[in-house]
């Protein structure tokens, strides 16, 4: 299948949310750590794994004071990105076919405050029905590596709930509106406020129409090019049709309502409605 007009909206809402809470937040903190060696039954075995302590990193070179990792070290000499080395910035670890699992790894990188997520789960499922580890940017007891591919959190969920076309003028040019959400799960209420501050400012902004081909990760959620950087991406689409939202609103779950949770989490929400004009028959 073609890309179709949601997999580029999909896309630039994602590229464009965790690069404005990146920038806007500085929601993001530096660190040093230590890799753990685990075994992922998902991976080939010619890879050693070894994880960090957080997920996810960040990767926006655009993002100036963050520190984007190129390479890890491996017995205190430095190892860069290669074949045998992928950064898997996602689930915060390295994959290695060269370097054995008795490897000391340590390395430098930036770990968002909330791992931001697409998901297609209500609302009612992501705060009652499941139940997420906490990978807390402050460690209390010892350091471990963090299990790969569970949602943990902070958190913020993403979600494009609906879409309509009508006529705008003369000629076949149509507005598209968009319904999109975000649900915020966080550990205290500074970091949920932080959240829904950051974004109900951001009404009247605009964002780039980004295609799916220039989506950042490989399979390996490693930087396909070795580098990425918002900016420079969303300025090779500075003559494409943008996507402007029109309004935004916040709310959080009462404190009432957290009580009959299972964990004690912090939930917010933060509603978009987003606009495009085009012309969706050429």
């Amino acid at each position: 299948m073609i890309e179709q007009f949601q997999h580029r909206l999909t896309n630039s809402f994602f590229l464009w949310f965790d690069n404005y809470l990146l920038t806007k937040g500085k929601a993001y903190t530096n660190t040093t750590g230590t890799f753990f060696n685990y075994e992922d039954e998902r991976l080939d075995s010619t890879y050693n794994i070894f994880g960090s302590a957080y997920k996810q990193w960040v990767n926006d070179s655009s993002i100036s004071e963050a520190i984007i990792p190129s390479g890890v070290y491996a017995n205190n000499s430095y190892t860069p990105r290669s074949s045998n080395l992928i950064l898997d910035f996602e689930n915060g670890r390295v994959l290695s076919t060269g370097l054995s699992i008795n490897t000391n790894i340590t390395g430098s990188f930036s770990i968002k405050d909330f791992n931001v997520y697409f998901s297609n789960e209500t609302e009612e499922d992501l705060i009652v029905e499941n139940k997420y580890d906490i990978n807390s940017r402050i460690i209390l007891n010892d350091e471990t590596y963090i299990i790969p591919y569970d949602y943990v959190i902070p958190a913020i969920f993403l979600s494009v709930e609906s879409m309509n076309n009508k006529a705008f003028a003369l000629g076949g040019l149509e507005e598209t509106n968009i319904r999109a959400k975000a649900v915020i799960i966080s550990e205290n209420n500074y970091q949920l406020d932080g959240a829904l501050s950051i974004f109900a400012d951001s009404k009247n902004e605009v964002f780039a129409a980004i295609p799916m081909a220039d989506h950042p990760y490989n399979e390996y959620n490693d930087l396909k090019n070795g580098f990425y950087s918002y900016t420079d991406l969303k300025n090779k689409y500075d003559n494409e049709t943008k996507f402007y939202i029109n309004s935004v609103n916040t709310s959080k779950l009462t404190d009432k309502s957290r009580k009959s949770l299972t964990s004690d989490i912090y939930v917010g929400f933060i509603d978009f409605d987003i606009q495009q004009h085009r012309y969706r028959h050429q």
